[in-house]
């Protein structure tokens, strides 16, 4: 729900003052190299977010969305890349479209982790959800363009890039009540979510992207999103025996009660209908990696531990 507040909020934030309109120029790109055992952690402790079926569901339904998902955007870069032609591009995009495929490919290749272990430990149906996806997506590469499948991309990153500012600044909690090693995968995340989250948006732009198709996109990934995240996590819950009207109404509220994520992430998601918007007008970088320094370092911690184990 947009209420009168937020959009007053809105305005306030980004109404005034002088905007970023440009991808910052030393902005540096790192694929991180990270796994952890999401089966083990399952197994210890089923609601693991705050020991709350509903938002413990809530994350292992988004996250289910991101391995496709992901390869989706790399396929849609790749293409528009390849069309317009690498020399046809300034040479730090092209660096930058690299480095976001690496970490993409990270990010599928974690996410597919966890839902391997959402699916052993019972959880069958979500490998149908995965091939639905697939099917889905292979249409799209078929029958849309792909500039438009890119605009959809550089939509889907300011969603994803929205929802890490408001793990940062906002709404900590949803990271902070997350037990290990979930915790540091949403922080890992969120970190690389923000570092690329220009790279499709410039690549869009570069390639003759206009305005009606960037906004109709963020409509549709926006709407799609929706749908796919309550299917999933419905079936989570029901799959528990816990969906009732108790569960579906608390379902509603972390999504749109006064505390709620999407109403929180609402007016974040309007600036990207402003005519001027770039991405790069929020600048978390400094903020995020000084909050979690502590979290990379325990990232770092782990992977040493699991490789020598």
């Amino acid at each position: 729900m947009v209420t009168a507040q937020s959009l007053v909020e809105f305005y306030i934030m980004f109404g005034k003052g002088k905007r970023r309109t440009s991808t910052p120029a030393a902005l540096k790109i790192i694929a991180r190299n990270v796994r952890f055992d999401y089966q083990k952690a399952m197994k210890t402790n089923r609601y693991w977010h705050n020991q709350n079926p509903v938002s413990t569901h809530f994350f292992n339904a988004l996250q289910a969305l991101f391995p496709e998902g992901e390869r989706f955007f790399m396929d849609s870069a790749r293409d528009v890349r390849d069309q317009v032609g690498k020399e046809n591009l300034p040479v730090n995009l092209v660096v930058q479209i690299q480095q976001f495929i690496r970490q993409e490919a990270m990010h599928g290749r974690e996410h597919d982790g966890w839902s391997k272990a959402l699916i052993e430990l019972g959880y069958e149906k979500m490998e149908r959800f995965d091939e639905k996806l697939r099917r889905d997506n292979r249409w799209a590469r078929k029958k849309i363009s792909p500039l438009a499948r890119l605009a959809m991309t550089a939509a889907s990153e300011h969603f994803t890039a929205s929802l890490a500012h408001l793990f940062i600044y906002h709404r900590p909690d949803l990271i902070e009540n997350a037990d290990s090693p979930f915790r540091e995968l949403l922080i890992y995340h969120a970190l690389e979510e923000v570092e690329h989250k220009a790279v499709c948006f410039d690549l869009y732009n570069a390639a003759g992207g206009g305005y009606f198709m960037r906004v109709a996109a963020m409509l549709l990934v926006t709407a799609d999103l929706l749908v796919r995240l309550n299917h999933r996590q419905s079936y989570l819950l029901e799959k528990d025996g816990l969906l009732n009207p108790e569960t579906k109404k608390e379902m509603r509220n972390l999504l749109w009660g006064k505390q709620g994520i999407m109403r929180a992430l609402m007016p974040f998601l309007l600036q990207y209908f402003r005519p001027g918007f770039h991405p790069w007008e929020t600048d978390e970088r400094r903020d995020l990696l000084e909050r979690f320094r502590v979290e990379m370092e325990t990232i770092d911690h782990l992977q040493a531990q699991q490789s020598a184990a």
